[in-house]
């Protein structure tokens, strides 16, 4: 998708990083990119996903995605590490922006506008506490519907008839990456909800299920730290296995040297497109590429 079809103004702006195109900007001024898109009404969804050190490693180990993603989805550098990765790049110290932070902020400015929202993602029960949460919070918004992210392949389309019929204007999917991504790229042209938010681990958040390091600590860009103690199994391989292999790629960027995001379809299964191009019906009514 090409810059010039984002919408980007004022201090939103794309950046080259290791052959990825990442969106950055205040927080603020992506919230309200992200409410204008919800309001565009495209004839297909937009699909924003965060991309920090942790997905980044896992979109080399996955290059169809990363294809994908660059074909069709607004990427947003997220996380500390990606900064720092970016200062060494001699792109500057870049604003970045990560969902649980983002999030409120892009509902402060809908809430008003009576919005429906599906989420899609986490275990059976932490969905419905993350919709509880956000009616209580934000009572200007309608939870439409929502339903946790263990399901069947078998299943994938009624959870997207599910989905359209509840006549959403915005999708979260907290699956994981690049869970989430694949299951957005697959259904693309059939969602018809204008925004797909990929949230990550967003409704363990909201709905309490796990905490936020302290604002101290948030505001001093440590809180992997507070993670890192609270879940040592989950946490240890991206901060003592991903990260220096991240930086390997940034020492490798500094000499010139990108990785090649292409696809070898015999080590990577992972997205099982029905058909890169678009159904000819949307071609002929005029589907947004």
């Amino acid at each position: 998708m090409k810059t010039s079809q984002k919408g980007l103004s004022g201090s939103l702006k794309e950046v080259q990083f290791l052959g990825l195109h990442l969106l950055t900007g205040w927080f603020d001024e992506v919230a309200g990119w992200m409410t204008e898109r919800i309001f565009d009404r495209p004839p297909t969804p937009w699909i924003v996903t965060h991309i920090n050190i942790n997905n980044y490693c896992r979109l080399k180990r996955s290059p169809s995605v990363a294809e994908s993603l660059l074909e069709d989805c607004v990427m947003v550098m997220d996380g500390v590490g990606m900064k720092a990765g970016a200062l060494l790049l001699g792109l500057g110290w870049l604003p970045d922006l990560n969902g649980t932070d983002l999030f409120p902020l892009v509902m402060d400015r809908v809430k008003e506008r009576s919005i429906r929202i599906f989420l899609l993602g986490s275990k059976p029960g932490t969905a419905r506490k993350a919709a509880e949460a956000i009616s209580r919070r934000y009572p200007g918004i309608e939870i439409s519907d929502f339903h946790h992210g263990y399901f069947e392949d078998k299943d994938e389309s009624s959870i997207v008839s599910r989905i359209n019929s509840s006549r959403s204007d915005l999708l979260l999917a907290g699956m994981g990456f690049p869970k989430q991504e694949s299951f957005a790229m697959r259904n693309r042209y059939r969602l018809e909800t204008p925004l797909v938010w990929n949230v990550g681990g967003l409704f363990d958040f909201i709905s309490g299920e796990k905490p936020r390091a302290p604002y101290l600590l948030r505001k001093i860009r440590t809180e992997w730290l507070f993670r890192l103690a609270l879940d040592p199994k989950t946490m240890w391989r991206r901060n003592v296995v991903e990260a220096p292999l991240f930086f390997i790629d940034i020492l490798k960027g500094m000499a010139g040297r990108h990785p090649r995001w292409k696809i070898d379809r015999r080590a990577d299964p992972t997205m099982k497109y029905e058909s890169k191009s678009r159904p000819a019906d949307q071609i002929s009514s005029g589907k947004r590429m």
